[in-house]
């Protein structure tokens, strides 16, 4: 190797003299092309040294640390509670870290076991099997006694379970300290879905009452089996929850989770949430708020929900014609509504599915005036005209019997608020015996001037004859003319994107000359007192589906009553026959899956 350098190199090595001396020796041009050859060697060695580290390291996550999220909103309490799950984001998805279930989601939304494997035979009876080594928070173990617990916590209706209806009919029998049984009436689609509940310790909730229940400290004070345990609570000086601590579940039965601790904070407006922020109070948060920056690093997924405005039937006076209620569907620029409200960030659907499906409903600012016209509405309110429900036409007398008699009697009756004592007893039986007499009797007394005065008479006859029939006749036998406006209340719960939501709405249909009224209530008190009773035009409310989409809960007749979800008191056979349908088909796929599988 020397000798072949000599060769290239003929003379003697430069002393080090004459290398200092050597930028003399060249010009200003040789001088550069110097300067780049050393540094396009320099960076080629650089790059080959760089390359060489990322091709031998890899980069992996390492445990300690704690991030702060933000939440908007005040709370004095929340319900921690996975029995109670479906009642507001902000515990659901605080949920989600302090308990485990039975069954879980991997990445790509597929139902996986997580605290249990499970056998399935033809879909009608699931045997859930606890795996090795599992305990709770606080160091206790967790057995089939705890799923049996859950389930007949949500069965029992005394505890206002919001999971009620999915459970309903199924018999759960506890095999052995790990296995438990569940058998249905008939296959369903629905149920593997039903078996990712995330389940509650039975040590701790067993001696709670069920009126007790939603107010139990073990809402806030958690004991679960999720990756994450309660650690404290911090209020602010009027009692709101300030900031949630929670730290890493020593017992948790996979993997520890590599943040050491989690902080949710909780803050009254958007606004502050986002000063939080910028003053590096937080690292992160949620909550459906718009917010756009560039140097923000921002998150985004698709959900299973939908949110819509459910217009309640029953409402005599407006949505109970559907000319209004399509009116109003032509009225709503939804694609407007999208932009203005969440950025554009979401889909418009056109079906309680969440499938692809034409608008039928199109924004149509013309057809929505012309519908409501034809349903009577003009210039915002309806003019309804006087109406003959009955006309008194024979003389009634004592023992007499039938529609006459039983006219006369409502009649009466509607008067009593007015007259308390004119027909005291307030039956309705057809025939006119001793009571009815007399109310005839001081019905005339009471309008003297009309019936007895034409006639000379002192007193009341008890016989309905023509000016009695036609005193009868004015106040009875005609409903008055009445001016219904176009009035529409929405309730929602009070949240910063719902109400945003509502009043877009209320601005859209302002201009059809509607006038909407927007209801805001906390979600507890939505659901207790406007759910529950059904008291309520229309309600502004978000549906959130499991992976498997049911409808019968939400659409068909039999969820009307006030423990359903059917909402809008939408009743049709056809529609039933539907649904009924789709959960059969869906039986089938689950019986071809499970002869394939015993094949």
């Amino acid at each position: 190797m020397i000798s072949c350098l000599k060769k290239l190199w003929p003379k003697e090595w430069p002393s080090e003299n004459k290398w200092k001396r050597f930028p003399e020796v060249l010009n200003k041009t040789d001088k550069l092309i110097f300067v780049a050859i050393i540094m396009v060697a320099t960076f080629c060695f650089g790059y080959i040294c760089f390359s060489f580290y990322i091709s031998q390291t890899s980069v992996s996550p390492v445990h300690g640390g704690v991030y702060r999220e933000g939440f908007v909103g005040s709370y004095r309490w929340l319900v921690l509670n996975p029995i109670y799950s479906s009642r507001s984001d902000t515990e659901r998805d605080i949920i989600e870290i302090l308990y485990s279930g039975l069954m879980g989601y991997d990445k790509n939304g597929n139902i996986v076991p997580e605290l249990a494997t499970y056998t399935e035979e033809d879909g009608r009876i699931f045997t859930v099997t606890l795996k090795d080594d599992l305990y709770w928070s606080d160091g206790e173990k967790i057995t089939s006694e705890d799923i049996v617990f859950t389930i007949q916590t949500i069965q029992d209706p005394t505890f206002g379970s919001t999971l009620y209806q999915q459970w309903m009919g199924v018999q759960t029998e506890k095999i052995s300290d790990t296995k438990v049984r569940f058998k249905l009436d008939s296959p369903s689609s629905i149920f593997l879905e039903n078996l990712t509940l995330k389940i509650i310790p039975e040590h701790i909730w067993s001696n709670i009452p069920a009126k007790e229940f939603s107010f139990s400290i073990y809402n806030m004070e958690v004991v679960g089996s999720g990756p994450y345990k309660y650690n404290n609570t911090v209020n602010n000086n009027s009692g709101e929850i300030e900031t949630i601590h929670l730290e890493k579940n020593p017992y948790y039965f996979k993997s520890a989770a590599y943040i050491n601790n989690i902080s949710l904070l909780f803050f009254p407006t958007k606004e502050e949430l986002l000063s939080a922020k910028d003053n590096g109070l937080i690292d992160g948060f949620s909550n459906g708020i718009n917010y756009e920056e560039q140097n923000f690093t921002t998150y985004e997924f698709t959900l299973p929900r939908y949110f819509a405005v459910i217009f309640n039937t029953n409402d005599t006076a407006i949505l109970n014609d559907v000319t209004v209620r399509k009116a109003l569907n032509y009225a709503t620029n939804k694609e407007e509504l999208l932009n203005r409200i969440v950025g554009g960030k979401g889909e418009i659907v056109n079906s309680p599915f969440l499938i692809d499906t034409d608008n039928p409903y199109p924004y149509h600012p013309e057809k929505a005036r012309e519908l409501l016209e034809e349903a009577g509405f003009k210039d915002g309110h309806k003019n309804v005209e006087e109406e003959v429900i009955f006309l008194f036409e024979k003389d009634i007398r004592d023992q007499a019997q039938g529609e006459n008699v039983r006219a006369l009697q409502r009649c009466f009756i509607s008067l009593t608020e007015e007259y308390p004592q004119l027909y005291p007893n307030g039956e309705v039986t057809g025939f006119f015996g001793e009571e009815t007499k007399q109310a005839v009797t001081r019905f005339q007394e009471i309008y003297r001037e009309d019936i007895l005065d034409p006639w000379g008479f002192d007193s009341g006859t008890g016989i309905v004859s023509t000016t009695t029939r036609a005193k009868l006749n004015e106040l009875c036998s005609t409903t008055p003319s009445e001016i219904i406006p176009l009035k529409i209340n929405i309730h929602t719960v009070n949240q910063e994107i719902m109400i945003s939501v509502a009043k877009e709405l209320q601005r859209q249909w302002s201009e059809f000359g509607i006038d909407v009224h927007v209801i805001e209530e906390d979600v507890h008190t939505l659901e207790r007192d406007i759910i529950k009773t059904r008291e309520y035009q229309s309600i502004l409310f978000g549906t959130a589906f499991t992976s498997i989409i049911n409808p019968l809960p939400l659409w068909h007749s039999s969820k009307i009553e006030d423990s359903g979800l059917n909402l809008s008191g939408y009743s049709s056979d056809d529609a039933d026959k539907l649904i009924e349908n789709i959960i059969k088909d869906s039986e089938r796929k689950i019986a071809l899956r499970a002869k394939s599988r015993n094949n």
